[in-house]
C-alpha cells in the first residue's frame, strides 16, 4: 500500500455561492488568504481501482482554529474537520468508491467559529489519500507538470483527411457551440492549418471574438523580437477588426472582430491561402453569420515571408485558454467541411481523426472526447472532469453524408 499527495495548486478550482465573494488565492503552494464562507474550494482527481481509500489533509499554515466542511457529493461524503495551530496534519477518514471516474471534494468554511479579526481559513497544501495498492490507481494532475496548462484542461483536435492534399486554395467549415455550452475561455478552432489558425472565442462574460492568427516563420515567443524580414505583413483588414502582435505560443500577426455570436447557431468559416511570386503567401479569412443578410465579411488578410504555400494541415480543435475554468465543459460542433483546389476543384474531406494536447497525452486529465453526431457533423468536448471516455488518439470519424 502507498500514499498519494495531491497538491491543490494543480487540481482545485473555487466557486461562489452568492452574487459576490472574497475569492481566495490558488497558487501552486496551495490555496491561501481563504476567508469567505461562500467560497467552495473543489479538488478533483480520478480512481481507476474501486476500494477503500483514507484521506487526510496537510496544511502549512494555520492561523487560527477553524472548521472546514469536507463534502463529496456523489458519495454523500460529509466531514467537518475542525483545524487547530497545533495540528498541521487532519484525517478526514474512508470514502468507499465502487466504480472507476473522477472524485470531486468540496471544502467550505463554516460561519460558525469564524473570528474574522484573527486570520484566513488555513491554507491548504495538499490531500493525502492512503491505502492505494498502486500509484496508477490514483490519477491527477502531477507537481511536475505544468500547474497552468493542468489547471486548463486538455486541448482536443480534428485532422482533417482529404482526398487530395494537392494545392487546396479554400476551405470552408461550420462551428455550432451548443446552448450552455460557451463557457468562458472556450475556443472552439474553426479552421487550422501549417502557418495559423481561425476561430471563435468566448473572452469574458462581456466579450467575444472572431480570431484569425499567422505565425511568423522566426521561431520565438517575443514578437518585438522578429527581424523586419520575417514579420507576418496586412494586407487587408475588415472594418472593425483588431490587428495587433501575438506571443507566447510563438508569434506573428493578430486579426481579430469583437462579435457577440450566440451559443445554438451555426457560424461559417472560409479561409483561402496561395503562394505569391514574391516570397510570400497570403492567407485571408472570411467569417458569415447565417442570421444576417451580408454574407460573408473579410477579417483579415496576412501575407507571410519566406514560405510558397496553399492551405496544408487543415484542422480544428477546441481548447480552454482560462486555467480558472478548467471544471467547466465545452463542446462544439464542426459540420459542413468543404475543400476547394486551385483549379476551382471541390476536393472531398473524407473523414477526421482525434488528437489531443500533451495534458491528455501524459494522463494528467482524462477529460476529453470526440467523434461524429449523425445531424450535426463531427464534435469536439473537454474539461469539466466528466468520465472517461473511450476514445483514442489517432481514432479515424467518419461521417454518414
Amino acid at each position: 500500500m502507498t500514499d498519494i499527495n495531491i497538491s491543490f495548486g494543480w487540481n482545485t478550482y473555487q466557486s461562489c455561492q452568492t452574487k459576490t465573494c472574497s475569492y481566495s488565492y490558488i497558487q501552486e503552494s496551495g490555496i491561501s488568504y481563504w476567508r469567505d464562507s461562500n467560497i467552495i474550494i473543489s479538488l478533483f482527481f480520478y480512481v481507476t481501482v474501486a476500494g477503500v481509500y483514507d484521506m487526510s489533509l496537510i496544511s502549512d499554515e494555520i492561523q487560527r482554529e477553524a472548521e472546514v466542511l469536507v463534502t463529496i457529493p456523489t458519495l454523500s461524503y460529509k466531514y467537518y474537520a475542525k483545524f487547530n495551530p497545533e495540528n498541521l496534519n487532519l484525517s478526514l477518514g474512508s470514502i468507499q468508491i465502487d466504480n472507476p471516474g473522477y472524485v470531486k471534494v468540496n471544502f467550505q468554511g463554516t460561519k460558525s467559529m469564524i473570528n474574522r479579526k484573527t486570520g484566513n481559513y488555513p491554507k491548504l497544501k495538499s490531500l493525502v489519500v492512503s491505502n492505494v495498492v498502486n500509484r496508477n490507481a490514483i490519477k491527477f494532475v502531477q507537481d511536475s507538470f505544468s500547474s497552468h496548462f493542468g489547471r486548463r484542461g486538455p486541448s482536443v483536435h480534428l485532422n482533417y483527411n482529404l482526398a487530395s492534399q494537392t494545392k487546396i486554395k479554400h476551405f470552408f467549415n461550420e462551428v455550432t457551440v451548443p446552448k450552455y455550452w460557451d463557457v468562458v475561455g472556450t475556443y472552439a478552432m474553426a479552421i487550422g492549418f501549417q502557418y495559423g489558425y481561425f476561430g471563435m472565442q468566448v473572452n469574458s462574460e462581456s466579450e467575444r471574438r472572431i480570431l484569425f492568427s499567422v505565425w511568423s516563420p522566426q521561431e520565438t515567443d517575443d514578437p518585438s523580437s522578429i527581424l523586419p524580414e520575417n514579420q507576418v505583413k496586412l494586407v487587408q483588414k475588415g472594418n472593425n477588426t483588431v490587428i495587433n502582435d501575438f506571443g507566447n505560443e510563438g508569434s506573428g500577426g493578430q486579426s481579430y472582430l469583437v462579435y457577440p455570436w450566440v451559443a445554438g447557431v451555426s457560424y461559417q468559416f472560409r479561409l483561402i491561402g496561395y503562394p505569391n511570386k514574391n516570397g510570400y503567401s497570403t492567407f485571408s479569412a472570411y467569417f458569415k453569420d447565417p442570421t444576417k443578410s451580408e454574407g460573408y465579411i473579410l477579417i483579415a488578410s496576412w501575407k507571410r515571408p519566406k514560405t510558397q504555400s496553399y492551405l496544408t494541415g487543415l484542422y480544428s480543435f477546441l481548447e480552454n485558454f482560462d486555467p480558472e475554468k478548467g471544471n467547466l465543459s465545452r463542446k462544439a460542433y464542426f459540420n459542413n467541411q468543404k475543400a476547394v483546389n486551385y483549379n476551382g476543384k471541390d476536393v472531398k474531406v473524407l473523414s477526421a481523426s482525434f488528437s489531443y494536447d500533451e495534458t491528455a497525452d501524459k494522463q494528467q486529465r482524462y477529460d476529453y472526447d470526440g467523434g461524429v453526431d449523425a445531424e450535426n457533423g463531427y464534435y469536439l468536448k473537454n474539461c469539466g472532469f466528466f468520465d472517461k471516455t473511450k476514445v483514442r488518439k489517432g481514432e479515424v470519424f467518419t461521417k454518414s453524408k
